[in-house]
């Protein structure tokens, strides 16, 4: 009746721990987790019932072993998961192999002979499997997914950084402590050919055990951890050589008792020796404990405490994976906190805008997020005299009120320097070690190199920020000089246009005009406003086919609604280009501005479209001041770069930027005093239908 109880409690235990980790955290690996523990659920009662049934339990033990073929694949993509950023499964050959032979343990399961598999006379009262060849196999195969999946798990945890650890230490016992049993209990098969199924309730023991320690790391520690694992940790794992060792002094144990005469059941004994040993791995996990071996080695079998080329090339390697500076400031902390075996951590940088130093991070300590530090401090001015490492009691410096605080708050043993160019850049606050040792001067010799690196990275990165954060000001301030320009034309032709309303307000055809000209300038604006919305998504023009004589047309007239003393001229045939009308407007607007104002208003601007060698033209020209040949070569295409008094020096930036845009190209011919001509060039649109006959007219036209 126990065994059932305990068969029953720990199948109900590690259900309700799995569906509770799913419904908080809906991830692959807690599913797949889910979809185990279902599974060993019905394996832990099935097993139960087979004992307890009056008819025939074979045929039940078919369905057990459709549930255990199950494990394998279950296991491999639960601890291929577990914890990883991405969940993602190996492409290589030999991996491919292995997830095919996943998959064939259920069908092996379903289609192959029971007969095949196992053999016991008496199953109810000798709870004995006698395996055939198939079960060997199979058994074994089972065995060899489990510590496959465990091989992962460790190696999961092996790649974790401290923080990490922390939080799924237990979790990582319970998986282990699940998959060893497993590894133990079907390793008889190798041993003896059988599967002694009175080890069932060691097995469930140790589920209760595995499930509670999941449920503690899972509810209490946190586990939203996502670890990236390199080949080389996976492929150098301990854990095939302790499964190994295991089972060995397993098996010794079992030999010393009977040698001893210790009458202790089996079941009993093998309960105690996975529960034992699920509490020394826990143990062996411990930070403090760990902490004491390396400094026992160090101290007794190593001259010297430090392989400074080695710690300093694992801190750049670290530093240099870090994209963030939230990223760069853990990466100081963690190195600190495992290099020297402290508890935690706190890392304060300038703040430059303010002259204070500023909590940035804090790793296993109070973070003191409220305290800050003056830069003009005392010490401050103790680290960058003598660039050493401060220890609040050795009494060689007297910390003022608001150091105190901090020190007290943060708990601080130790506070270590960032000194760059002769400037300290932040320091970082260490708390207690985790095994008292006495530090030596290579340990603060050690804390000052790397706080010389951490601080070298730091202004490096930040420097990068601002040189991004430049950069970005120039977008904007660049944009904005679009914009205003464009805003600039279209107001220039509103004032003007206020101007002429005071004369002419009375005349019928100049109010028709007027309200043409606001409609359209209200229209551009919005159109523009438009466009700013989307900068971020627009990486094209958007071409169509446009008439470019039309389009030089109604620019024409639009201008002289505004500015009707001009004398312009417009001319050349129907030419038809692929390009975005509003974008094309704008360059023809701002070349006859530019004719206007180097004619001073008085002089003749003509406007002409046409072919030019199978591309369409707009040739703007005029008889004004021109330009020189050394102001055209260095000068005229340049952002701000103008000749005009009130002038952005823009547009015609902004004009050789759409023409561009458009893969099209702008030319200029002039002369001081005689005038200047601007020619675009533009893709013709030509139809399929008509491409030929388009090509032999502009032909034409051309040779014309």
């Amino acid at each position: 009746m126990l065994e059932i109880l305990l068969s029953i409690s720990a199948s109900v235990l590690i259900v309700a721990v799995a569906a509770a980790a799913l419904a908080r955290e809906r991830t692959v690996s807690n599913g797949l987790f889910a979809l185990a523990a279902l599974v060993l659920a019905l394996i832990e009662v099935s097993d139960q019932v087979l004992f307890h049934i009056s008819s025939d339990p074979v045929p039940l033990r078919r369905v057990v072993m459709v549930l255990e073929s199950l494990l394998p694949l279950l296991f491999l993509s639960f601890s291929l998961s577990y914890s990883r950023r991405s969940f993602s499964v190996p492409t290589s050959l030999a991996w491919k192999i292995v997830a095919v032979g996943a998959c064939a343990f259920p069908v092996s399961a379903a289609l192959v002979p029971l007969e095949s598999f196992f053999y016991s006379p008496d199953l109810q009262s000798e709870k004995m499997l006698f395996l055939g060849n198939a079960g060997y196999w199979f058994y074994m195969g089972v065995m060899a997914y489990c510590i496959l999946a465990l091989v992962n798990v460790e190696a999961t945890f092996v790649t974790a950084s401290s923080s990490e650890k922390w939080k799924i230490k237990f979790e990582v016992v319970g998986i282990g402590g699940i998959l060893a049993v497993l590894i133990f209990y079907y390793s008889q098969g190798l041993l003896y050919r059988t599967i002694n199924m009175n080890l069932i309730p060691a097995r469930a023991g140790i589920l209760v055990i595995s499930s509670l320690l999941i449920a503690y790391s899972k509810f209490f520690r946190g586990n939203n951890v996502k670890i990236a694992v390199s080949h080389y940790v996976l492929y150098r794992s301990f854990t095939i050589l302790a499964v190994g060792l295991y089972l060995l002094a397993l098996g010794i144990v079992g030999e010393g008792m009977r040698y001893m005469g210790v009458s202790v059941s089996r079941d009993l004994t093998v309960f105690i020796a996975f529960a034992s040993g699920i509490g020394l791995t826990v143990i062996l996990l411990s930070g403090r404990l760990r902490r004491k071996a390396h400094v026992l080695v160090n101290k007794h079998f190593f001259r010297h405490k430090f392989d400074y080329r080695s710690e300093w090339l694992k801190f750049s390697g670290t530093l240099a994976l870090c994209s963030t500076l939230e990223e760069v400031n853990h990466a100081i902390l963690a190195t600190y906190r495992e290099t020297f075996g402290m508890k935690g951590a706190s890392l304060y940088l300038r703040d430059g805008s303010q002259g204070k130093y500023v909590h940035a991070a804090s790793q296993g300590t109070a973070s003191a997020n409220s305290l800050e530090l003056p830069a003009a401090s005392g010490l401050i001015s103790y680290f960058m005299n003598g660039g050493r490492v401060f220890n609040p009691l050795d009494g060689e410096y007297e910390p003022a009120a608001e150091e105190a605080a901090l020190i007290r708050q943060t708990c601080a043993r130790l506070m270590v320097p960032l000194i760059s160019n002769e400037q300290v850049v932040g320091f970082v606050v260490l708390r207690e070690q985790l095994a008292q040792e006495k530090l030596i001067y290579e340990d603060f010799d050690l804390m000052r190199t790397l706080g010389k690196q951490a601080a070298v990275s730091i202004v490096n990165l930040r420097l990068f920020q601002e040189l991004a954060e430049t950069r970005e000001i120039a977008v904007v301030a660049k944009i904005s000089s679009f914009v205003i320009h464009d805003l600039k034309n279209q107001m220039s032709s509103l004032s003007l246009l206020i101007d002429n309303a005071e004369e002419h307000i009375d005349n019928p055809e100049f109010q028709q005009d007027m309200l043409d000209t606001v409609r359209n300038t209200v229209h551009r604006m919005r159109n523009l406003m438009q466009k700013l919305r989307g900068i971020p998504e627009k990486s094209s023009v958007h071409a169509e086919p446009v008439d470019l004589r039309a389009l030089a047309e109604k620019t024409v007239e639009d201008l002289r609604v505004t500015r009707p003393g001009v004398d312009m001229r417009w001319h050349g045939t129907p030419v038809v280009s692929m390009v975005d009308e509003e974008e094309v407007r704008k360059v023809i607007l701002n070349l006859l501005l530019n004719a206007y104002d180097a004619t001073a208003g008085r002089g003749i601007i003509e406007v002409e479209t046409g072919y030019n060698g199978g591309m369409a033209r707009i040739r703007v020209s005029d008889n004004g001041c021109g330009m020189s040949e050394g102001y055209i070569q260095n000068d005229l295409f340049k952002p701000f770069r103008t000749t005009k008094e009130k002038g952005l020096g823009i547009g015609l930036y902004q004009c050789k930027q759409i023409v561009e845009a458009h893969g099209g190209k702008i030319e200029v011919q002039s002369r001081v005093d005689e005038g200047t001509a601007f020619t675009v060039c533009l893709p013709l649109h030509q139809p399929e239908a008509v491409a030929g006959g388009n090509a032999r007219d502009a032909k034409g036209r051309k040779d014309a």
